[in-house]
């Protein structure tokens, strides 16, 4: 997976991080939906649009660029207009996510009065003020040297969300690619066993499921109590299911 996949991964999963990217309040994501959008009767595809539950909102095209291209703003803006003309949309505005000014396109000279409007907000990652938002931290971590990720990671590790934390523990496995997944939980100290019952991580999946009390809920919670390296029988010891029901759980 190419870095700027985990960007949409990000907003998918962690959509408070983007509106703390553009100056929103992070709980404005509960009014918007994302997700990525087919134009009719043409080649081009939004990887990412968050579209508001509310007409009464503005429409975000965000795009994630990590790789040199000059004819970037071409397309992206081309998308754009696209999309304008197909959905009837008047009120929008486009972010681009950069991990610095380096990958940027020079050649802009076409699209000047575009990119110094507000209709478009360009993100730097490498110029983010340092900040405890989680949203903030883990677009950072995707920018992190080697010598310093796993740092990072440690540092947030403790107050990620179930969903947070596996997102973390992907970015590690795609930056360190000759580590096991064992070797990355113990380079964020996430013990296994008795351990792991300390992490935050482990008791936001427990809680999830023992103890919120419904079966599907404990189903639910199967394939990330897996992820966290506890086997089937010690999975159904801790959520007090049927061995037979938690083998029964797809592994992914």
């Amino acid at each position: 997976m190419r870095t700027d996949k985990f960007i949409y991964l990000l907003f998918q999963l962690v959509p408070q991080g983007f509106f703390t990217l553009i100056g929103r309040d992070p709980n404005d994501a509960s009014r918007y939906d994302f997700k990525s959008i087919e134009l009719k009767e043409t080649a081009f595809r939004i990887d990412g649009v968050f579209t508001p539950k509310n007409n009464d909102d503005e429409v975000y095209f965000v795009e994630a660029q990590f790789q040199l291209d000059e004819h970037f703003y071409a397309r992206f803006f081309a998308e754009i207009f696209l999309y304008l003309k197909q959905y009837r949309v008047e009120q929008w505005r486009a972010v681009v996510i950069y991990p610095s000014r380096s990958v940027e396109p020079k050649q802009v000279k076409a699209y000047g009065e575009l990119l110094e409007s507000n209709r478009v907000v360009r993100v730097y990652l490498d110029e983010l003020p340092e900040s405890e938002e989680m949203g903030v931290e883990l677009f950072k971590l995707l920018i992190a040297s080697e010598e310093e990720m796993s740092v990072r990671a440690r540092k947030i590790v403790q107050k990620a969300s179930v969903v947070e934390l596996d997102l973390i523990e992907q970015i590690l496995s795609y930056k360190f690619r000759t580590l096991t997944r064992e070797e990355i939980r113990k380079m964020l100290k996430i013990q296994e066993e008795l351990g792991l019952k300390e992490t935050a991580f482990y008791k936001e999946a427990f809680e999830e499921g023992k103890l919120e009390g419904r079966q599907e809920g404990k189903l639910a919670t199967v394939k990330l109590l897996r992820r966290l390296g506890l086997s089937d029988e010690a999975i159904a010891k801790e959520l007090d299911l049927p061995l037979a029901d938690v083998q029964l759980v797809p592994k992914q």
